[in-house]
């Protein structure tokens, strides 16, 4: 009997009763900045989430993620197509496993008055929030070894590898039993740096550059090869059809002639992001 009268000490009584739950959540990401994201780059994450419920409408909720972030110019770009051409001759491609902590204010819109228990059926929530996140990017190199781009310094600029972002969602949750729900949320991280990708101003002299390493990551459009997928890629066809020959230097430096020092290696404006669309599944803590 005491087994089955707990569910009516798991809160306070009273009609601003709180709660507390935690999460476990897995998504996919989609990535949006300089070198370009397409269906074949949706990578997956996964995280907890620990959430108190103050008032009827209102929780807030402690965020720790781990997320795959690709982009990849060869994968979804075609010299044939004027809009990709040139991230098609670029050929750069990155990877970046984040790492988000972030905290979120949390709106429900339909209030919870009652016990835990007597939470709606279905309910939607919209969230917004702040955090601090990990990155850095790597790409492949001839060997298919993976190398942190932020110490290469391919623009010749160093940057952090952490970084303010602001998280905001929308999602649905639904009450599976008294202290079981799943929740799906859809949402996007507008970050405070434009290098998630290693990717933000301009083709830099390589006689500037201070490493080899740094000549052959920031320029890779005389490759024969996409590195990341091993695919090969058609210079015969930016050369003769596109008129971009592929130029040498002294020193055996190659690069496509549209991307010759001071041509923009970045591509768009504003600082990075992604998206993400999450799947939870929430178990509410009892109390006494």
């Amino acid at each position: 009997m005491n087994v089955l009268a707990l569910p009516s000490f798991a809160q306070k009584k009273g009609r601003t009763a709180t709660y507390y739950s935690l999460g476990v959540q897995g998504m996919g990401s989609y990535f949006f900045g300089d070198v370009s994201s397409g269906i074949k780059t949706i990578r997956w994450g996964t995280g907890l989430q620990y959430l108190h419920k103050i008032t009827p409408n209102f929780a807030l909720t402690t965020d720790v993620n781990y997320i795959r972030l690709v982009a990849d110019d060869n994968a979804v770009s075609s010299p044939k197509r004027n809009r990709t051409q040139n991230a098609y001759i670029r050929n750069l491609h990155m990877r970046n496993d984040v790492i988000e902590i972030g905290l979120h204010g949390r709106y429900e819109f339909l209030p919870t008055f009652d016990y835990f228990t007597k939470r709606k059926k279905i309910n939607g929530f919209a969230t917004l929030g702040i955090g601090l996140l990990y990155t850095n990017p790597k790409a492949k190199d001839s060997t298919g070894n993976w190398r942190n781009l932020r110490t290469i310094q391919t623009e010749n600029h160093s940057y952090s590898a952490f970084t303010a972002y602001i998280p905001v969602s929308v999602g649905v949750t639904y009450k599976i039993s008294s202290h079981f729900d799943i929740e799906f949320e859809l949402g996007y991280r507008f970050t405070f740096t434009d290098y998630l990708d290693d990717a933000k101003g301009t083709y830099v002299d390589p006689a500037r550059l201070n490493s080899s390493d740094a000549k052959y990551f920031s320029n890779r459009s005389a490759q024969a090869t996409d590195s990341y997928s091993g695919d090969k890629r058609n210079l015969t066809y930016i050369q003769n059809d596109l008129g971009y020959p592929v130029l040498t230097t002294s020193d055996g430096y190659s690069y496509v002639s549209s991307t010759s020092a001071g041509q923009n290696r970045g591509t768009r404006f504003g600082l990075d992001g992604y998206f993400v669309a999450m799947v939870r599944i929430v178990y509410i803590i009892p109390r006494k």
